[in-house]
């Protein structure tokens, strides 16, 4: 199995410590599972999570794809009752302008410097949660204005780092759709980008080789947090779960941006 998986084994420079691929797959699948719980009991947080988490054993490079391929496999099983619910003359007005956004997410991910990138991975996943914390709210705009400027940051977002949850979700929820509706639209919105980034980085050959298989080695760690997670559901109120999410995403970047700084 180790064989199989990502090669998430590489230096913890600051550490000086090496993993074998043995502990690195087991620390991935962890990852994936706690951020799977959090997508489970809050919906969403999933992506920035895992994303944080893998490109502190690995690469961004190698993080980002993985991860979409789990936002995929996600997403189809809640495909049959959002087809039905979804908002779709906005749902056409974000896909559109996400198109636009993909390539030069795309771009990014494959045309800087992956210390720098991943750096900047930390940084926004931390702005967001302070932001989040603070209940800060970005102008974003209504309208098709609106539409645009966040379906294609959104998309943009999601080539890059497989996180562009947050503005589409504050966006969408200012729109007076109803909850089924507006969950429903997520996730249509949600699958159509995650498939056109993945298409976008296999254009680009820029997906690791191996990555669908890994994926699926971690669909038993998805699926379990997911289910925790609801049940957690049951027994949390939302508002604290909200903000535990924030809480950890914080720590989680605090903790990535010192290793990074770490001489």
């Amino acid at each position: 199995m180790p064989g199989c998986v990502a090669d998430y084994s590489g230096v913890i420079d600051h550490l000086e410590l090496r993993m074998t691929p043995e502990a690195s797959w087991t620390l991935s699948a962890l990852c994936v599972l706690v951020a799977a719980v959090v997508r489970g009991l809050t919906g969403f947080g999933f992506a920035a999570i895992a994303v944080v988490g893998l490109a502190m054993l690995g690469s961004l490079q190698q993080a980002v794809p993985l991860v979409l391929f789990l936002e995929v496999a996600s997403s189809v099983m809640l495909l049959r009752s959002a087809w039905r619910e979804a908002h779709y003359p906005l749902l056409k007005r974000l896909l559109l302008a996400a198109a636009c956004g993909v390539p030069c997410g795309i771009w990014l991910l494959t045309g800087i410097d992956s210390g720098g990138l991943t750096v900047g991975v930390y940084l926004l996943v931390g702005l967001l949660a302070i932001m989040g914390l603070a209940r800060i709210r970005l102008p974003m705009g209504e309208g098709r204005a609106g539409a645009w400027l966040v379906g294609g940051s959104s998309g943009a977002l999601i080539a890059a780092f497989s996180i562009g949850g947050p503005l589409v979700v504050a966006w969408l929820s200012h729109c007076g759709l109803r909850a089924r509706v507006l969950r429903a639209t997520l996730i249509m919105f949600f699958f159509a980008v995650d498939i056109a980034a993945l298409t976008g980085l296999a254009a680009a050959s820029a997906i690791p080789s191996g990555t669908g298989w890994q994926a699926l080695l971690m669909l038993p760690a998805l699926l379990l947090g997911l289910w925790l997670g609801q049940q957690l559901f049951l027994r949390i109120q939302a508002e604290q779960a909200a903000r535990f999410t924030q809480w950890l995403l914080l720590v989680l970047a605090g903790v990535g941006l010192l290793g990074r700084a770490w001489p």
